[in-house]
Order: structure tokens, then C-alpha cells, then sequence
């Protein structure tokens, strides 16, 4: 079986991070994203501000999909994924992970983008390429679990200084099992 998890770059300047850095982040719409330190979140914040151009909405961390966490623990976007999903198939895949975790790692990825009305989502691992950033084989099988399960779009943002953006092409990133 081969999964292929497309990639898209997402450029940022030295201002937008100098911003972050300081502390200056109003425009961030995402609660836990805007009280990490340093430069902590900002990959997230500038691929979510390009989803946000699209019209999704997006949440940082605070989703669980895959039953990592008690319910209840993430209210907000437990409301969103039962929207997309139903209740059924939202409790069900919720069984993945006290089943496998002791034998598999898997780790949910960044972020859970949305169109407002709830008839789309996807899932985003985001990397920075200032900071070396590598995905890792449990977050591949994340992103794998997320779309064989639940047939959720899936993808890669790298995220890099636009000065530093060379023109070579977005590869996919295929993961065979």
C-alpha cells in the first residue's frame, strides 16, 4: 500500500518573524498558538494565515482524532470533527489509539484546518526550513492513519523565508507500507 502525502511551500518574511518573536501576535486567531514563546507556533500561525486566505479556519494542537485524550478535553474542535464526521464515525475512530499506541507510534499533526460550514477538513504537518525541521516517521503515519481512516485530505507545509524560496518543485511525499 503506498500513501502519497502532498507537500506545499509557504513563504514568510524576516518582518512576520521579528513580529512573532517580540511577542506582537493579534492577528493570530488560534488561542494556543499565540501564547507560545519565542518563535515557537510560528510555522503553524503563517500556514494557518494561508489557510485562512482560502476561507478555512484552522486550530493549533488542541484536536485529538485518533482517542489520545479523554473527550471533553478539547470542546471546540470536538464540535467541529462531530460536525464533519458525525458522532458514530467520530467515537469510532476515537478506538485507534487505546488499541495501537502501546505497539505503533503515531502522532496527529499540526493542525486541523476547516471550511466554517464544516463539509471540509484537512489535516497539516508543518515544517520550518530555518530551523531544520524533519518529519518523522510517526508523524507520516499520522497523516497515513488520518487519511486511510477518514479519508481526510492531507498534507506537508514547509514553511520557508521567502528570500531563501529556490524554485524547485514541491515534491510529494510517498510512504509505502
Amino acid at each position: 500500500m503506498e500513501i502519497i502525502i502532498p507537500t506545499r511551500r509557504v513563504t514568510y518574511n524576516k518582518g512576520q518573524l521579528g513580529r512573532w518573536k517580540s511577542g506582537n501576535r493579534d492577528d493570530c486567531i488560534d488561542a494556543y498558538c499565540k501564547k507560545l514563546q519565542g518563535s515557537r507556533g510560528f510555522a503553524e500561525y503563517i500556514a494557518g494565515s494561508f489557510y485562512e486566505t482560502l476561507g478555512y479556519s484552522w486550530i493549533h494542537h488542541d484536536f485529538n482524532l485518533l482517542g489520545g485524550n479523554k473527550l471533553g478535553k478539547y470542546p471546540e474542535t470536538e464540535a467541529v470533527l462531530r460536525k464533519h464526521f458525525g458522532d458514530s464515525r467520530y467515537e469510532s475512530g476515537r478506538e485507534y489509539y487505546p488499541a495501537f499506541s502501546r505497539y505503533v507510534k503515531v502522532e496527529e499533526p499540526d493542525l486541523l484546518i476547516y471550511k466554517p460550514d464544516y463539509s471540509e477538513i484537512r489535516f497539516v504537518e508543518c515544517k520550518r526550513n530555518d530551523t531544520n525541521d524533519k518529519l518523522r516517521e510517526s508523524q507520516i503515519r499520522g497523516l497515513a492513519i488520518l487519511k486511510l481512516l477518514f479519508q481526510c485530505t492531507i498534507e506537508v507545509v514547509e514553511i520557508i523565508e521567502e528570500s531563501k524560496n529556490q524554485s524547485r518543485e514541491e515534491q510529494p511525499i510517498v510512504w509505502k507500507f
